[in-house]
């Protein structure tokens, strides 16, 4: 099985947490957003896509345009993908979600995760409230999530949007980061479930 990751970090090196979590699972090649050119090679020698997270703020118009080659690649995606914190946001922004700014910015805690439905990335879950990492300004507004083709997963009190699927393709959006699971001396291990359920459940059937 092989993974495509796209690095969307303008800080390459910060890739290398959510690096680690996914190549116990999959062969791994990793790509920065800027380098994106071809999209029937990624379409035929990858089984997934993982989009990062970044310090880019998609409320920003000058950081839309710098992501407008990944977003005509995510609109010609059929492969399975699974984006985190800001690509979770790319990926609804580029459906035609909207994304706004939190009041409070989130930075670097476990959040208690609400599961509003059990889908397969949450199988095996008996409780529907899960401790995530967090860290991010922005979110994607709840209002426009269907009509975008998009399906709520889960929320939080301080995030509406915390995971969604797309209705009709095989594509999963995250506002935490599953791929890390100790902050200070705190460890939460659901996230690690999370990635091994969207390999599991999603990319192998």
């Amino acid at each position: 099985m092989r993974s495509l990751i796209i690095n969307c970090y303008m800080n390459p090196t910060e890739i290398n947490e959510l690096f680690s979590a996914i190549k116990r699972l999959s062969e791994c090649h990793i790509v920065h957003y800027k380098e994106i050119n071809n999209k029937d090679q990624i379409k035929n020698d990858f089984d997934a896509v993982i989009i990062s997270g970044s310090e880019a703020r998609i409320v920003h118009e000058n950081h839309r345009k710098m992501f407008a080659k990944t977003a005509d690649l995510i609109r010609n995606l059929e492969v399975p993908t699974f984006a985190v914190c800001f690509g979770h946001q790319l990926l609804c922004w580029t459906f035609g979600a909207e994304v706004s700014s939190l009041s409070k910015p989130i930075k670097d805690e476990f959040e208690r995760i609400k599961i509003i439905e059990f889908d397969e990335i949450f199988d095996g879950f008996e409780s529907r409230h899960i401790l995530l990492a967090e860290w991010h300004n922005d979110y994607v507004i709840k209002r426009g999530v269907n009509e975008a083709g998009f399906v709520l997963l889960a929320d939080s009190e301080s995030c509406e949007v915390e995971a969604v699927k797309h209705i009709k393709k095989p594509f999963y959006g995250v506002q935490f980061h599953p791929e890390r699971i100790k902050i200070q001396n705190e460890v939460h291990v659901e996230g690690q479930l999370i990635i091994e359920n969207f390999y599991e459940k999603v990319v192998r059937r």
